[in-house]
């Protein structure tokens, strides 16, 4: 379990009143988090010479456990677990946790990265397209202003980051309709579609770059949310998925599969369970990398009415456990957490006893892929309470939309 310090040039304390308080920057870093496990001594002999290439100890010939097989991460209430499953070699999934306080206001990033199994180095796109979003989102929330028209596709070779961001004058969020100062969007929602907006390219154009030299072409899903109080947006690309869990019956998944299941039966040539259970139903219609398909992220955005938790997962977790409901019950400790006085929760860290239930559910169920997932609180601000307790893309709970383009100009279903 780890979390690195704030990010070099911020400053280590929480920001107060006083003139002379600074931002609190933390998050994770897997790619360190699994160089510093390598270099740990043999937990059969203790050597301390570096494993064999096949995993074993040059010393005892006992195997050692690869440093990515098992890693728990957690910054403040958040957490995040990663794991190789039962049934393959090596893990080449991905996850990273962020966030800043300022002036008293906590934003939030977690992303989660899938390798793809059918492209070589899956596991360094994952990582590398991780790590890139959280960094960007972290960056551009510190930025005092972006530019005016948002942020640009990632190439013009490459089309695979999101469409330029602009404010919602719709929704009266940056003032009078037409103008554009300060930061793309300056109101909380405008905000966080630049948050989300960063992350989504800077991943996008992590795993291309990749595949810049030729030969192969490293690929994984990707599904991230920036979070503000009871405020947040969730984008993603592929078949990883992001869901709301709460104890009040309004859990309910965000996303939508790029997958060919998803797809026939969204056009009605077979129903969900038909297409579910087709030999082709996990292959994805979209990705991260270079040979990734043209367009931008998928994104909704959600509003938040009582306390809850996000659920970023892989398809190791989903497709043993699809229902929000059961998720929310086993997430249940954190749930109660979330909900009570600081103070009152009962485990010492409940959001990550939540994310190690949930992956135990997981295995004792077959554990048949590498299983990640992020969690992240959900604490509205009082005068949130009045609303439903979740609304998404300003509908109501229960009516189901299909993937919008993160595009800021209003919440188009398409």
């Amino acid at each position: 379990m780890a979390g690195t310090p704030p990010i070099p040039g911020e400053r280590e304390r929480r920001a107060s009143g006083d003139a002379g308080g600074g931002p609190l920057v933390e998050r994770t870093d897997l790619r360190a988090e699994l160089a510093s496990a390598a270099s740990a001594p043999c937990p059969h002999c203790g050597d301390l010479a570096p494993a064999e290439a096949d995993g074993t100890c040059p010393a005892c010939g006992g195997q050692r456990p690869a440093a990515r097989d098992h890693v728990e991460l957690v910054v403040g209430a958040a957490a995040a677990v990663t794991d190789r499953g039962l049934r393959r070699r090596r893990n080449e999934d991905a996850v990273e946790l962020g966030r800043r306080v300022e002036g008293g206001v906590e934003t939030w990033v977690a992303v989660v990265c899938d390798g793809v199994a059918s492209a070589r180095r899956g596991d360094e796109a994952a990582l590398a397209a991780a790590g890139a979003a959280v960094g960007a989102a972290l960056e551009t929330a510190a930025a005092p202003a972006t530019p005016p028209h948002g942020f640009p596709a990632v190439s013009a070779t490459h089309d695979t980051g999101p469409v330029p961001v602009v404010g919602d004058a719709a929704t009266g969020e940056d003032g009078a309709e037409g103008e554009r100062t300060g930061r793309s969007g300056t109101g909380l929602g405008g905000e966080l579609d630049a948050l989300a907006t960063a992350a989504s390219a800077a991943a996008a154009t992590a795993a291309a770059d990749l595949g810049r030299g030729g030969g192969d072409s490293p690929a994984c899903t990707y599904v991230a949310a920036v979070v503000r109080g009871g405020d947040a947006v969730v984008s993603w690309i592929g078949d990883s998925r992001a869901y709301w869990l709460a104890g009040d019956g309004s859990s309910r998944l965000l996303s939508t599969d790029d997958s060919w299941a998803e797809e026939i039966a969204a056009a009605g040539l077979m129903t969900r369970e038909e297409a579910a259970r087709d030999r082709r139903a996990h292959v994805l219609t979209r990705w991260l990398g270079r040979d990734a398909p043209g367009g931008p992220a998928h994104a909704r955005r959600v509003r938040l009415g009582v306390p809850g938790l996000l659920l970023l997962c892989s398809d190791g977790l989903w497709n043993h456990l699809p229902d929000p409901e059961v998720l929310a019950r086993l997430a249940g400790p954190a749930l109660a957490s979330a909900d009570a006085p600081e103070g009152d929760a009962d485990e010492a860290h409940p959001v990550l006893a939540a994310a190690s239930a949930l992956l135990s559910a997981a295995l004792d169920d077959g554990g048949h892929d590498n299983t990640t997932l992020a969690l992240v609180p959900i604490v509205p601000p009082a005068e949130a309470r009045d609303r439903p307790s979740v609304v998404v893309d300003a509908r109501g709970p229960d009516e189901r939309t299909g993937p919008i383009p993160l595009d800021g100009e209003g919440v188009v279903d398409r």
